[in-house]
């Protein structure tokens, strides 16, 4: 009879995988876990581009256009992806042999009814690209304008108009290769003719232009060239866009794979584009526009890149197929046959092999510090640069993981267009499928062995990383807020004085736009007395400026209109004769470009969990001999579910497996017709559904309908009522355990050397804690007593959050009718006080209170008064419903059997059990016992209440440190942790016993740390002071009698 293995046996046979040696020295190919992290959205696609009134109105005007823009790209995305996931629909549905077949009409209706939905997808595609041309056709002829060709166009923008020519050339691929798309059509269409579906002309005609859409190749393309051939000077436009990627490509300004590949197709399909009836791009090349040779040299490193999902495609083919390619063959060399050292991942494992030692050594120093051993300096203390160097180290590894993805990708790639054959690889059979030339029979036992690493390489780094995601997410955010306000705050001051003093108005109006955009000023306003304001130089001494520091990042339109505004001081076109360029001292000019290169990478970084999941997504699938190697995303279950069982107690309460109260019976409620609930049967099940998602726990969502349903007054009612359950227990049947106790405890327990080892230790506190250990009820009325009172605390916690939720939507519904408006924008030569007088008095028929003055009944206007204060002054005291509960239940706890006598010595009880802690220290001793593979957790009986309840007491009576520095089990812990040793002491396993107690003691020091928070919430006045008191240095015994 096999043996049954208990969940924890399990969880704990797992952990020890973790510590098995690897010979080879591979790195864990265990992927990521989805992180339970905070993570705030700034990417608003410019949504919020109106709230920056202060910024240039060209570029808040151009936000607006990349926002609809970065729709149009979601969109386009979505169909590729439909046409990537297409697979023959009309292959599955039976046709009709011959016209005589009795059920051909129902088979036509069936395959009608079938399609139908599939063609309108296809006709809605064909709609968008149409779409999608024009708005792409009609930027580039509004950019091609002569007077606005003058003009500055940002990076960002030429950028989002590289991926639209990237969306384009993705779309047509795609089209192109699904043949059961056209197939599909034609099988509707022949049935929707049978059937007369189509009578209408117009509905005859867009039937036939989706037919011929579907079935020429490269319509895409060919529509796009036809209009583009039209605008003048489109060329020069597109020679700008593909001088941009070649730009980026060059110097790495990218992230992520996807981000790379697209670079190199937008040169290529550009190429393809600019070279025309009306456009020769080798024209342009003699003119030095564009750099062919600097082109055909990335395409020759990188032949073969993916094109979408799976689908790659080959750069030299936009070569190869431009209108004058003929005659100029020769150029090029990316177009003759050859393999490039980029796909030889045997020879790149040397490089990868350093890169991954080295960064791995780095990053574990820090992990070690900050994650591990927890040494690391507090967030608080670090400085500038301590927050830099992690913050480079993030980058560092995120573009290490992009590089490493997209040597594997291409490989990948390559050889999926350069299938093996019988003469290369002896191993090939003649009948081998074309697929199995490309994956199977395509690798050398040395690649195979190398992208195996490699994949594990990428795995194991961002497990390494992800650890540390907390303390790599604060980096980056304190890193890119300081790194803005120095450069707008101090950097920008010197050029905005020199601009104000020259009277050079123009830059003089970006500079403060980018001041106002992006500084938070440590007072809250700029400094009204600062010279350069004035265009004077500083005083002697100097003037101060404090830059304040925060761990906030800017959203993506902030960070945009920045960007801009900096980059169009430094462009070689502004508009006019002169460039604003011109206008900058050399210092200043470095300065802008420097900052401006470096800001690249502040949106990915900002959205740093978001990057690890992108390459978390990465799929490469290989069929390699007998082995697939699968990289995808797979959740790490059992972190998981520890993780949750550790935490979820602190979020909802669930029903114990094990009651020891008797269960209350509730009358069942009376059935009630579909109309009285939610209208319908069907709306009824799918409500049903909806809520079925918060039953079997109590919550936040119940908790916040409750103080909703409640209000003040009903809360305060079941707090009171919450009080006096807490009270009489803590001094009634909780009080009665607690003398018992004591009274069974042992005099003097000392704290044994660590000479004697864990397995002494254990043995001796066992020994001397037997009387607790064997007690009857502890682990029953007593401990469900206190889960009570911990439960009751829980929910008065949970109760005031969700208030504090509730007043803050109250306060800001209520503001316009209390006569509280935002500040407005001031502009130079404005005076504020008056402008804001202007806007009350045009909002002054909202202002409540003078309105029920004037027109109510007295007691109304006493209402009115009452309810304005009472909403002006909810939060203003700063006070906390948990605080007070707190306070309330310190004094329940007044016999002196909680504190014990005063200390023989004058300080503090060191051995002696007289204090609760001490009795707490032998119940958590209990508890932290692993239990029979037949017998329930204390966890699972209890929940996290009996430690909130025990935690709640020993804060409240002041005994918190004394507790963590002489309990019982911790020092059992810290012993073990030191010799590691594991043995079964009176039935119990060390190693076990260890485990549990590690777990409550993270959970201790939490709830430790939110019971602080909460009675430490004062303002700076009313502090708690800290007593201290000061003893004289012992006297030897020698020295005692003189």
């Amino acid at each position: 009879m096999a043996s049954t293995v208990t969940l924890e046996d399990a969880l704990s046979n797992v952990d020890l995988l973790e510590e098995l040696p690897l010979p080879d020295q591979q790195p864990c190919i265990e992927p990521l876990p989805s992180s339970l992290i905070y993570q705030p959205n700034f990417n608003t696609n410019f949504e919020d581009r109106n709230a920056f009134v202060t910024g240039i109105a060209r570029y808040i005007e151009q936000a607006t256009v990349h926002s609809g823009m970065n729709e149009m790209l979601e969109e386009g995305q979505e169909y590729a992806v439909m046409l990537y996931t297409w697979r023959s629909c009309s292959r599955a549905i039976p046709q009709v042999k011959c016209n005589e077949q009795p059920n051909r009409v129902e088979i036509y209706e069936k395959t009608v009814e079938v399609l139908e939905p599939e063609v309108t997808k296809l006709m809605n595609f064909m709609y968008f690209q149409r779409t999608a041309i024009d708005r792409f056709c009609g930027e580039m002829r509004r950019l091609c304008h002569a007077e606005r060709r003058k003009d500055f166009v940002s990076e960002a923008y030429l950028l989002t108009l590289g991926k639209f020519i990237n969306m384009f050339a993705v779309l047509d691929e795609l089209k192109n290769m699904k043949c059961s798309v056209k197939n599909d059509h034609s099988a509707y269409k022949r049935a929707a003719q049978f059937l007369r579906k189509m009578s209408e002309p117009s509905s005859i005609q867009e039937s036939q232009n989706l037919s011929m859409f579907l079935a020429n190749h490269n319509k895409i393309t060919q529509s796009l060239q036809q209009q583009l051939e039209v605008i003048s000077g489109y060329d020069e436009l597109l020679a700008d866009i593909v001088n941009l990627c070649v730009d980026y490509y060059e110097n790495k300004m990218y992230l992520t794979p996807i981000e790379k590949h697209m670079l190199l197709k937008v040169m290529g399909f550009g190429l393809y584009l600019m070279d025309g009836t009306n456009s020769n791009i080798y024209k342009l090349d003699a003119k030095k526009r564009i750099n062919l040779t600097k082109i055909d040299k990335f395409f020759k490193q990188l032949q073969v890149v993916p094109l979408f999902g799976d689908m790659q495609i080959e750069l030299a083919r936009y070569i190869k197929t431009s209108a004058h390619y003929e005659e100029n063959k020769s150029r090029w060399s990316c177009t003759s046959a050859g393999s490039s050292p980029q796909y030889n991942i045997c020879e790149q494992m040397i490089q990868i092999r350093e890169d991954h030692m080295r960064f791995i050594s780095e990053l574990a120093r820090y992990s070690n510090s900050e994650v591990v051993t927890g040494s690391g300096r507090q967030e608080a203390q670090k400085t500038d640069f301590e927050y830099r160097k992690l913050f480079d180290l993030a980058l560092q590894g995120l573009q290490l993981l992009s590089q490493w993805s997209a040597q594997v990708m291409e490989v990948y790639s390559w050889k999926l267009v350069h299938p093996t054959d019988k003469y290369s690889n002896k191993e090939c059979p003649d009948n081998a499928e074309e697929y199995e030339r490309a994956t199977r029979y395509n690798y050398t036992s040395e690649e195979k062995f190398a992208l195996v690493e490699v994949i594990a390489m990428i795995k194991g780094l961002q497990v390494l990383m992800g650890r540390m995601e907390s303390v790599f997410n604060h980096a980056i955010r304190h890193t890119i807020y300081s790194a803005l306000q120095d450069f707008a705050q101090v950097t920008l001051r010197e050029p905005l004085r020199q601009a104000i003093k020259r009277k050079k108005n123009v830059i003089q109006s970006i500079l403060q736009a980018i001041r106002k955009t992006i500084c938070d000023w440590e007072t809250g306003r700029e400094p009204h007395n600062d010279p350069a304001l004035r265009g004077e130089k500083d005083p002697k001494g100097g003037f101060d400026i404090k830059v304040p520091r925060r761990a906030v990042g800017p959203s993506t339109t902030q960070l945009y209109m920045v960007r801009t505004m900096l980059e169009s001081l430094v462009a070689d076109k502004s508009g006019s004769k002169k460039t604003l360029r011109s206008s900058l001292e050399g210092p200043t000019i470095l300065d802008i470009e420097k900052f401006h290169r470096e800001s690249f990478f502040y949106t990915h970084l900002l959205n740093f969990s978001g990057k690890e999941q992108d390459e978390k997504k990465t799929k490469v699938i290989f069929t390699l001999s007998e082995l697939t190697i699968t990289s995808r995303r797979q959740p790490n279950n059992t972190k998981m579910v520890r993780f949750l069982k550790q935490f979820s107690p602190l979020f909802r309460f669930v029903r114990t497996v094990l009651p020891f109260s008797q269960e209350f019976q509730r009358d069942k409620p009376p059935n009630a017709q579909p109309q009285y609930l939610y209208g319908s049967k069907t709306l009824n099940l799918a409500y049903s559904s909806i809520y079925s998602l918060y039953r079997n726990f109590v919550g936040p969502p119940h908790i916040k309908a409750i103080c909703r349903l409640l209000g003040y007054q009903g809360i305060a009612v079941v707090m009171e009522e919450l009080l006096k359950v807490v009270k009489s227990l803590l001094q009634g049947t909780i009080l009665q355990y607690v003398k018992t106790l004591m009274e069974v405890m042992p005099k003097i327990c000392r704290l044994p050397r660590h000479e004697y080892g864990s397995p002494g230790i254990l043995e001796f506190f066992h020994h001397q804690l037997k009387d607790i250990v064997e007690y009857a009820e502890l682990k029953t009325v007593c401990f469900q007593n206190l889960r009570e009172v911990g439960n009751a605390l829980l929910f008065c916690l949970l109760s005031e959050q969700s208030l504090s939720q509730e007043e803050v939507c109250d306060l800001l519904h209520a503001a316009p009718f209390q006569n509280i408006l935002p500040r407005v924008h001031v502009k130079e030569g404005e005076r504020l006080d008056a402008k804001m007088k202007r806007l009350e008095a045009k909002y002054t028929a909202l202002h409540m209170v003078p309105l029920i003055e004037r027109l109510g009944t007295p007691q109304q206007i006493a209402i009115a008064r009452e309810g304005d204060l009472l909403t002006k002054e909810r939060l203003c005291c700063g006070l906390s419903i948990f605080e007070v509960i707190l306070t309330r239940i310190r004094g329940y706890l007044d016999d002196p059997i909680w504190r014990g006598p005063l200390p023989s010595n004058g300080v503090m009880h060191v051995d002696e059990c007289v204090e609760f802690h001490r009795l707490w220290s032998a119940m958590q001793f209990v508890y932290c016992i692993p239990v029979g593979a037949h017998e329930f957790t204390v966890e699972q009986c209890f929940g996290d209440g009996l430690n909130w309840a025990g935690c709640m007491i020993i804060t409240l009576l002041g005994q918190h440190r004394r507790f963590d520095i002489l309990d019982f089990s911790y020092h059992l812990l810290k012993v073990q942790k030191h010799d590691g040793k594991d043995e079964i002491i009176k039935s119990v396993p060390l190693k076990k016993m260890v485990d549990r107690i590690r777990k409550f003691q993270i959970l201790n020091d939490e709830i430790f740390a939110i019971l602080n928070k909460y009675l430490k919430s004062g303002d700076g006045e009313n502090m708690p002071v800290e007593h201290v008191r000061c003893f004289q240095p012992p006297i030897h015994q020698s020295l005692a009698s003189n």
